[in-house]
């Protein structure tokens, strides 16, 4: 089977890639990394007025109804970038959460914000719900991304033999949200507390949530993560080679020497199985649902190991002057490693694929 982008999706990747250029430089990242916004309202603006924060919204409801293959080719640009917007938890997460279980009423009030940017929203609780006493629930989350900046909190709780998303502001007398400090700068992060709370009392979506839709939004998770990944992993290859091809050494190009070319080599081969991992789970999750657990779960995995790798060996073959904060090389490692933990770690995966396997013998 040969996978090829369409004449669409072609154009989708290479006008996110424009946008980032213009709105997403290195010097934007490091700018904000100095800065205090909750994320980049520049590239929110930019990424909703070329239509990409309705991809996955119906078109009665303002949005253009994309797949993941689309959204994810955004993720792989943004991932790249370093950029620093909610657009996973908002275009991909909360949009689908509200499409599936929102009244009308409740799909008309917040799709169309989200289609054309006007809403954020952080998801909580898709891998641990809320849980308490029957009719309360209460729990904690971290790092939870753009939690004290967005406009609403989507956050998942166990009532009984049902489960629920209630609807939060960051705000909220039950919610604490205390920003959190960690390796990676590029984005803001925080640890919400939900106290004990009457679940009846609290704004929720129409529907229950089922296991099935569970398991989706996971795999939706985890495939839109590891496309972020890709677009990192990409990125720091290309950071290598370049630097590779510059850098002199005994009269000659570093990329000439055997250990380097090996180095960059493995690199590439492991990149274009990251790749391939990344593309077939967003594929399967708009074509093969009864897969996307299984194909997300393998793309994450990978994507745990092949960007934290090819960060770490960048640095590398940037020698000593990898390891200062001048070099943008430490950027992509930090990214990589706070990736690790979000939406899943990567034993929760690899579980997932442990018990697959396990089927199949």
């Amino acid at each position: 089977m040969r996978f090829a982008f369409s004449e669409e999706q072609e154009l989708i990747r290479k006008s996110a890639g424009e946008l980032a250029s213009r709105l997403a430089r290195i010097s934007d990242c490091r700018d904000f990394a100095a800065g205090k916004e909750p994320f980049s309202a520049a590239l929110w603006q930019g990424l909703a007025e070329t239509g990409f924060t309705g991809a996955l919204i119906p078109e009665s409801h303002g949005g253009s109804a994309l797949g993941m293959v689309e959204a994810g080719n955004v993720l792989e640009v943004l991932g790249g970038s370093l950029s620093s917007v909610p657009y996973l938890g908002t275009c991909v997460l909360a949009a689908e959460i509200i499409e599936e279980l929102g009244s009308d009423a409740q799909r008309d009030e917040w799709l169309p914000g989200i289609a054309s940017g006007g809403l954020t929203v952080s998801v909580l609780g898709l891998l641990q719900p809320a849980t308490g006493a029957t009719g309360s629930a209460r729990g904690r989350w971290a790092p939870v991304l753009c939690a004290a900046g967005v406009d609403i909190l989507l956050v998942r709780v166990e009532d009984g033999a049902n489960q629920w998303f209630i609807v939060l502001p960051p705000d909220s007398a039950h919610l604490v949200v205390e920003p959190m400090v960690t390796m990676d700068r590029s984005r803001r992060f925080a640890a919400v507390r939900l106290n004990d709370c009457l679940i009846a009392k609290i704004q929720r979506l129409a529907a229950p949530l089922q296991p099935a839709l569970v398991s989706r939004l996971q795999a939706m998770a985890a495939a839109g993560a590891a496309a972020e990944m890709l677009g990192v992993a990409t990125r720091v290859l290309d950071m290598a080679c370049a630097y590779a091809t510059e850098r002199q050494q005994f009269g000659r190009p570093i990329a000439t020497f055997q250990a380097i070319k090996h180095m960059i080599a493995d690199q590439a081969v492991a990149l274009e199985g990251l790749r391939s991992a990344v593309w077939a789970a967003l594929w399967t999750i708009d074509h093969k649902p009864a897969q996307a657990v299984v194909a997300a779960a393998l793309a994450k995995a990978t994507a745990d190991e092949v960007a934290t790798r090819l960060a770490v060996e960048s640095i590398q073959i940037h020698g000593g002057m990898g390891f200062t904060a001048e070099v943008d090389a430490h950027l992509y490692l930090k990214r990589a490693q706070l990736d690790r933990i979000l939406w899943a770690p990567a034993h929760f995966h690899q579980e997932i694929l442990a018990r697959y396997l396990e089927d199949l013998a």
